[in-house]
């Protein structure tokens, strides 16, 4: 097992990031003469967000596989523009609101794969080395032998190019282009019923049309990709008979007799592995363009009744709805139509619009004179196509699973006791989450039906304390300490077992000083102060079978903070 507390990791690439976000909002209000002095509101917002990064594909000493942190070839970028309205008013029975918004968006991604000087070697080594063994071990009954001898020579065998020449400098070159135009109408309203009940009614129309335009280039021809894909049964087969000792001795009735039993087997794996989607020569000079529209609504109902002064009950139902969009990334692999694992080349990257139905049943309640607070809820949630972000470890890609549920309980408790200054707080949420029961066409995500989601613990919990204090006439200071705690879950989108994460508890605390009015104070804080070492996410290693990486979360971390206002 891999000691993650060394924190150990290994790269031969640079890695470094040049991340700029920059942006503008401007919010105005104005009480209208109209209805009762409503109020209109108005929010504009500029949004520029830029990362250019570096990747090390392979997480390894090797240089098999990298990403140069340069503009041409490794950017994500957003721009967005957003304008709201809205008008707000109330009467003796009816607080409500009515609303517009509209947005639109560009993302630009510049994609791209470099091709080390490790790469053929380390990849005909292991597709050579699993190939020659079968084939050694099915040919030996025939008294037959095999040279599995310097494996990394065999792909160069199946092209036919000097060994070092089939993969080298950007396997791909890809840019996308993407627009989101959203507009949505929307509305808010709680009528009081009575001084005990109010009802709450909310609706929304949105609007989304996404379109995106795709260039897809290899600008180094995917040499090696391009010589087996003439003619895949025959490059295969030639490389196999060099191996075979003695082959050009046996009868060429023989010949063809192994050759036909041991290609049609061969060909497709070691074709897909020199055709991965990076080094694929059928993407090249690749241009798609994709549109997609929806049209939907959401909302929400909600009861709220108050039993009491300080006892509020609440039942709610409400439709959410997240839009569809496109996965900025080649799509290939087998389909029942054709089983070649390297066709056929898709289109449609989409994936649907996510919608979740939630219902709630809670209550707040207030004891001690308002120094105690007990809230508590008990809730479900079914989503239907539950957008599942997957890092594959060479890119981001959102799959679409049918259902997901999610029902338990949460609970809160805030107390402030008799020591003035002091406020304690603690919360816990039980969360049973599952994948639905249906099969998944995607063979990475046969673990999913019926078990408990990625990401997703079943109990998790937090307790803080918090106490201020006066220095002096003018001065403050204020210090908390708390805890976090998480029970055990799965931090891979596939739910591989290695990527289990067991429970643990993050504590963290800081001290800090300043003006009675918060116009500045200097804060010492502390991050993780047990030194807990806990997986972020997983990943299976690329192109490594039966390895896997792990993104940790932060070690134990001091820091400074100066806050100051005007």
């Amino acid at each position: 097992m891999p000691d993650l507390d060394r924190r150990l990791a290994y790269a031969n690439r640079s890695t470094e990031q040049d991340l700029k976000d920059k942006g503008i909002s401007v919010e105005v209000n104005w009480t209208t003469p109209w209805a009762n002095e409503a109020l209109l509101t108005s929010i504009t917002a500029f949004r520029d967000w830029k990362a250019i990064t570096g990747i090390d594909f392979d997480y390894s000493g090797a240089d098999i596989m990298y990403r140069p942190a340069q503009e041409d070839y490794s950017l994500a970028q957003f721009e967005n523009f957003s304008q709201e309205f809205r008008l707000t008013g109330t009467s003796d029975r009816l607080d409500w609101m009515v609303g517009m918004f509209y947005s639109d968006e560009d993302l630009t991604r510049n994609d791209s794969y470099f091709m080390g000087p490790a790469y053929e070697p380390y990849l005909s080594t292991l597709v050579g080395s699993q190939v020659l063994g079968a084939m050694a071990a099915q040919l030996a009954p025939l008294g037959l032998t095999v040279n599995t001898a310097n494996p990394a020579t065999f792909l160069s065998q199946v092209t036919g190019r000097p060994f070092g020449t089939n993969y080298t400098g950007i396997g791909a070159h890809d840019v996308y282009s993407q627009n989101a135009k959203s507009a949505a109408i929307f509305t808010n309203n709680t009528f009081h019923v009575t001084d005990a009940l109010d009802v709450t009614v909310g609706l929304r129309y949105t609007r989304e049309k996404k379109s995106l335009q795709a260039d897809f280039s290899n600008p180094n021809g995917s040499t090696a990709c391009g010589a087996v894909l003439g003619n895949p049964a025959a490059r295969v087969g030639g490389a196999l008979a060099q191996r075979i000792n003695g082959f050009a001795s046996l009868p060429a009735a023989l010949q063809q007799q192994l050759l036909g039993q041991l290609v049609p087997a061969i060909a497709p794996q070691v074709t897909a592995n020199m055709c991965l989607p990076w080094a694929n020569a059928l993407h090249d000079g690749r241009s798609t363009r994709q549109e997609r529209t929806e049209k939907e609504w959401s909302g929400t109902v909600k009861v709220a009744y108050d039993f009491a002064d300080d006892i509020m009950g609440y039942v709610s139902a409400a439709r959410g709805y997240k839009s569809g969009g496109f996965n900025l990334d080649r799509v290939q692999g087998a389909t029942a139509a054709d089983p070649r694992p390297w066709m056929p080349l898709t289109d449609d990257t989409s994936f649907p619009g996510e919608f979740v139905d939630s219902y709630e049943l809670g209550l707040k309640t207030t004891w001690a004179d308002g120094n105690l607070l007990l809230n508590a809820a008990l809730f479900h949630q079914e989503y239907e196509d539950f957008q599942l972000n997957s890092f594959l470890g060479t890119a981001f890609v959102v799959r679409s699973i049918p259902k997901v549920t999610s029902q338990g309980v949460e609970a809160e408790v805030m107390w402030q006791p008799a020591i003035s200054g002091l406020m304690l707080q603690s919360g816990f949420t039980y969360a049973k989450t599952e994948y639905g029961d249906d099969l998944l066409p995607d063979p990475d995500l046969v673990r999913l039906p019926g078990n408990q989601m990625s990401f997703a613990p079943r109990w998790s919990g937090n307790v803080s304390a918090t106490y201020e204090w006066d220095i002096g006439e003018r001065l403050l200071g204020r210090f908390n300490i708390g805890a976090k705690y998480m029970s055990e879950y799965n931090t891979g989108s596939d739910l591989d077992l290695e990527k289990l994460q067991d429970a643990y508890t993050l504590l963290n605390a800081r001290i800090g000083f300043g003006r009675q009015d918060k116009r500045w104070m200097v804060e010492f804080w502390g991050q993780n102060l047990t030194d807990e070492t806990y997986k972020q996410v997983g990943i299976d290693a690329p192109i490594q079978a039966g390895s896997w990486n792990a993104y940790l979360g932060a070690p134990r971390t001091y820091g400074m903070t100066l806050r100051m206002r005007y």
